[in-house]
């Protein structure tokens, strides 16, 4: 038989005395029961829902990081091709000028 096997057939003998021991308890008791693992299900929700917050927003941040470094790399891209014709264009007007004055 395999580890697996033997994994299936506890677990399922640990599920089939839980549900015998629980159909047992009077109707006031199953509710205690019910409430209390409806509470820890709740409290588990709640700490889940907290730490993957954070690591949510980590990465909405990370992403606004990524998204203004761009942005301003592709400003500043611009801006260096902008200045490039007008430096040209200066270059090109003092030769005419020195050329005129000649």
């Amino acid at each position: 038989m395999s580890e697996k096997e033997k994994t299936a057939k506890e677990t399922s003998k640990r599920k089939d005395d839980f549900q015998a021991e629980f159909e047992a308890l009077p109707l006031d008791e199953k509710f205690s029961r019910l409430f209390k693992m409806e509470a820890v299900t709740i409290g588990e929700t709640i700490n889940y829902v907290v730490n993957n917050s954070g690591k949510v927003i980590d990465k909405a941040v990370e992403a606004i990081n990524d998204l203004g470094r761009k942005a301003q790399a592709e400003c500043s891209e611009k801006n260096a091709s902008d200045e490039n014709p007008k430096a040209e264009r200066s270059k090109k007007e003092d030769k005419k000028a020195d050329s005129e004055k000649n």
